[in-house]
């Protein structure tokens, strides 16, 4: 395990933007750089299931697995059920992708991915994108 490469900060053109539930805006790097970053730092040899997954009325939570050097780390992960703007819904299909790279990307948080976008290492490194939703990413939904 490379842990030096697993907690290596993500560079400013990696890191996104987007509104939080509560107004705020939360810094985020999209689920390939972290694929790439589990690539790099286990040399291709991880793997990643969803356990458990469920539907509400307004949201799909899953439960996943990420398992590399033989430690597996577990988290969740959700995404908003999307809707047209007539209330149907648009695609589950997309939205428990996105849920699935939500919880990829907690789970590979757990192994230091990305940790320098939480707390207080992420003030000394403040994202200079504008404030755009692109869709799921390290700590966004």
């Amino acid at each position: 395990m490379n842990r030096e490469l697993l907690e290596k900060p993500f560079g400013k053109e990696q890191i996104k933007q987007r509104k939080g539930n509560f107004g705020d805006m939360i810094d985020y790097v999209e689920t390939h750089a972290v694929i790439q970053r589990l690539n790099d730092a286990f040399e291709g040899q991880w793997s990643f299931e969803i356990m458990t997954q469920e539907t509400t009325n307004t949201e799909v939570i899953v439960s996943g697995k990420l398992t590399a050097d033989g430690v597996s780390k577990t988290q969740f992960g959700s995404n908003k059920i999307s809707l047209s703007k007539a209330g149907e819904i648009i695609s589950v299909g997309d939205d428990w992708k996105a849920a699935a790279s939500d919880c990829l990307k907690k789970c590979a948080s757990l192994f230091g991915v990305g940790l320098h976008l939480y707390g207080a290492e992420k003030k000394e490194q403040p994202s200079d994108q504008t404030g755009k939703d692109y869709g799921k990413g390290m700590s966004e939904k």
